[in-house]
Order: structure tokens, then C-alpha cells, then sequence
């Protein structure tokens, strides 16, 4: 029996094909378990978000902001009498040096923070 080369390039034809098909069907596997890892890891990271969102909203409570301000700090409402000329308020210990330099001065008239004064006060606004 005697061989054609016409059979033999059909047979190798055919041999290569079903090569890249295993090599197709491999690959599609693959992306499937990686589709799959990533479809648990996006369905993780939204239950962590229901978790987050769900404790932000307890600890954001007003009720239980106000029961904390009273027994830690007794912050109440500022009244008139608290304010008073901006230079006699202490600057804030260790504040960036970034956020003053990007500071945009404005000038405040003091009679519309302490009273009749006339004498204009300096701040800074930092974004």
C-alpha cells in the first residue's frame, strides 16, 4: 500500500486541527474560571459594600451622634457670646503647610463677627 502525498497532507491537515481545537477548548476553559473567579469577587465586593454602607448608616446615626457628644465632649449650640475677635482664637497645632499655602485670604469686617467694631479682621479659607 502505498501512501499519496495527497492523503498524507489531509491526514496532517487533519491532525492540526484537531490540535488547535484542543487548544481552543483548553483556552475556553480557562477564560470560564477566570470568568467565574471574577463574578465571585465582584459579588464579594458588593456584600462588603452592603456591609460598609449598612454600618455607616448606624454609626452616622443622629441619636446616637448626640448621645456620644454628650457623654464625651458636652459640645452644645454656639451662641453669640462664644464669638469673639479671630486673633485671640489660637492657630491649629500642626496644620499642613500645603493647605495655608493654598489658602485664598478674605478680608471679614468685624462688626459682622463681634460686634460694632469697625477694624477689618484677615482670615483664611483653605478649600
Amino acid at each position: 500500500m502505498i501512501l499519496r502525498p495527497a492523503i498524507i497532507v489531509w491526514f496532517l491537515l487533519v491532525v492540526a486541527v484537531g490540535y488547535a481545537m484542543f487548544q481552543v477548548k483548553y483556552e475556553v476553559m480557562q477564560q470560564e474560571e477566570t470568568l467565574v473567579r471574577l463574578n465571585k469577587q465582584i459579588a464579594d465586593g458588593r456584600d462588603q459594600i452592603r456591609v460598609l454602607d449598612a454600618e455607616w448608616s448606624y454609626l452616622t446615626q443622629p441619636s446616637r451622634l448626640d448621645r456620644l457628644n454628650t457623654r464625651f465632649l458636652g459640645l452644645g449650640a454656639i451662641t453669640g457670646a462664644q464669638i469673639t475677635d479671630l486673633p485671640v482664637i489660637p492657630e491649629r497645632a500642626g496644620t499642613p503647610a500645603a493647605l495655608v499655602s493654598n489658602a485664598t485670604p478674605v478680608s471679614v469686617p468685624t462688626a459682622q463677627i463681634a460686634g460694632p467694631r469697625l477694624a477689618t479682621v484677615s482670615t483664611r479659607i483653605t478649600p
